[in-house]
């Protein structure tokens, strides 16, 4: 009797036993696969990367550096840098398909592509969005970042790079009022070719044309919508739109090359 009890007891621990080593196995293999997995997942992305025309260097810092912030890190602060890395990949992918719309006012794609223009930059600046009021002692051309743009350009056309700017008029009197004219100087003395255009004097077709934007390159047009007038001459900028599109950026090149034409310099 205790003979076959034994061998009953002994054929359910090797039978438990048999469970639980193909439980582990099964444990094993999940985590196995998964270390695969994630293996693939790395080496297909370090693949994306190397074929990407960014900088290979510059992506995987990017990855160091986020993986910097530790879990001691303030909250307030994880979040701080979980949104600024969402805003990037929005802005990444929104640039992979050809166009990126922001709301309001642009600062540094402005002065980025202004940085690493490499051929010519032509602009068209209207009263309502580039200058802000020529009234208002200069409006943009006065502000920090008018004056960094300003300064970004100078440098550009050391570097052999030909800048051209349209100043559309709203008065047909505003090149002889001395504000305006300190802007155009400012311009001409840093050897941006520099001309003035009276919607009055154009065709009617053309005048639809008058629109604040920049070609960089002749690759990127950089177009700005103005919103309505909030008083006291100044004016709020809806959106700041970046096309990659190139029939759009051919289409406002040649637009461009149209208006200066029909635009002239001041004596």
């Amino acid at each position: 009797m205790f003979v076959v009890q034994f061998l009953v007891d002994s054929d359910n621990q090797l039978e438990a036993v048999r469970e639980e080593q193909l439980q582990h196995h099964h444990s094993l293999q999940l985590l196995m696969d998964s270390g695969f997995n994630r293996i693939n997942e790395a080496t297909e992305l370090f693949g994306l990367v190397e074929s990407s025309a960014l900088q290979t260097d510059v992506i995987t810092q990017f990855v160091r550096n986020a993986t910097g912030l530790g879990i001691e890190t303030p909250e307030l602060v994880q979040n701080l840098a979980q949104s600024e890395i969402a805003r990037v990949s929005h802005f990444l992918r929104e640039l992979g398909e050809g166009s990126v719309i922001q709301e309001g006012e642009d600062r540094e794609w402005l002065l980025g592509l202004s940085r690493h223009a490499t051929r010519s930059i032509d602009a068209v600046s209207i009263p309502t969005v580039d200058a802000g009021a020529w009234d208002l002692e200069g409006g943009f051309w006065t502000t920090d970042l008018g004056l960094r743009y300003l300064q970004v350009q100078r440098d550009r056309v050391h570097k052999g790079v030909r800048i051209r700017r349209i100043f559309v008029l709203d008065r047909s009197d505003r090149p002889d009022e001395e504000v305006f004219r300190r802007i155009y100087k400012w311009q001409s003395e840093i050897r941006i070719e520099v001309r003035v255009l009276d919607p009055a004097t154009i065709p009617t077709t053309l005048r639809g044309w008058l629109s604040d934007f920049v070609v960089f390159d002749e690759v990127v047009s950089y177009e700005t919508t103005p919103g309505p007038d909030v008083g006291e001459g100044m004016h709020m900028i809806m959106n700041t739109q970046l096309v990659l599109e190139q029939a759009r950026v051919r289409a406002m090149t040649e637009r461009f090359n149209v208006l200066w034409d029909s635009a002239r310099s001041l004596t």
